[in-house]
């Protein structure tokens, strides 16, 4: 009903506006059915046209990184759908004139129309993709600021671990995450790389991740996270996986399956 009421307002307009005129001008004016049956059809067939330019405008952005070529692609798709609308257009006044039983010169109306609509019709493609393009726009900004929105609702109903408390020859001490190259598994407990020394903490990997940043601390693999700040490069290895090198000099295997979690962080 909002795509019917959405379309059916222009051919409205469109059909007031071609009644008048024509009272004005034609010899043989239009009856306001006659001048309403040729309009809104024209509408609706641009509202069925609609979702092919949202598709191609979707499909091929015209954006800074590739404006020229999308570009002229959406200028030609504009002069073929255009000139389609036109032909659809005469083509539905064709029918809707032989069911009155009236005569109809379908090669003189789709010159006519060409003249005067065909240039509008280019006009109502590009207005659509600009409709299309400030839409998905104001979308992804909405999505961008609700993201933004749970991530620091999270922050702050989960505060994350500054220091971490660890234990050596019966003594204990405070451990800086900004430290920590990387941690690994061990069972019911969590090797700390610092350098060239390794601390024991008595904790899952899965219960320590939960405490720390995740904008500093990705998990590689099911036995290891790694401290962002401390990765030099990631080379390819085998069947999918690859090498994290730190810059400690060393490496810890990135999983296939972690792949994305560490190469999707972000760049600071």
């Amino acid at each position: 009903m909002k795509w019917l009421g959405f379309w059916t307002l222009p051919g409205l307009v469109s059909g007031v506006q071609l009644f008048f005129a024509d009272q004005r001008l034609a010899l043989h004016p239009y009856a306001w059915w006659q001048a309403l049956a040729t309009t809104l059809p024209a509408w609706y067939l641009w509202g069925l046209l609609s979702l092919v330019v949202a598709w191609l405008g979707r499909r091929f952005r015209v954006d800074r990184a590739n404006f020229g070529r999308h570009f002229f692609i959406h200028l030609g798709a504009s002069l073929d759908l255009a000139l389609l609308q036109l032909v659809a257009a005469v083509g539905v006044q064709d029918l809707l004139h032989a069911a009155a039983g009236e005569p109809f010169l379908f090669t003189q109306k789709l010159v006519d129309n060409f003249t005067l609509f065909y240039h509008w019709n280019v006009l109502i493609y590009w207005t659509i993709l600009a409709v299309v393009h400030a839409r998905d726009y104001h979308r992804d900004l909405e999505d961008r600021r609700a993201a933004l929105a749970g991530l620091e609702r999270r922050l702050v109903a989960r505060p994350t671990a500054e220091r971490l408390l660890v234990e050596n020859d019966g003594r204990s001490f405070f451990v800086r995450t900004s430290d920590v190259d990387w941690m690994e598994a061990a069972k019911n407990y969590v090797r700390l790389h610092v350098g060239d020394t390794t601390h024991v903490l008595r904790s899952t990997l899965s219960a320590l991740e939960a405490r720390l940043d995740p904008e500093q601390f990705r998990r590689v693999s099911r036995s290891a996270l790694v401290n962002l700040d401390r990765v030099r490069e990631v080379q390819p290895w085998f069947h999918g996986d690859a090498v994290v090198i730190l810059e400690s000099g060393a490496r810890v295997v990135l999983s296939r399956r972690y792949r994305a979690n560490l190469l999707s962080a972000p760049v600071t």
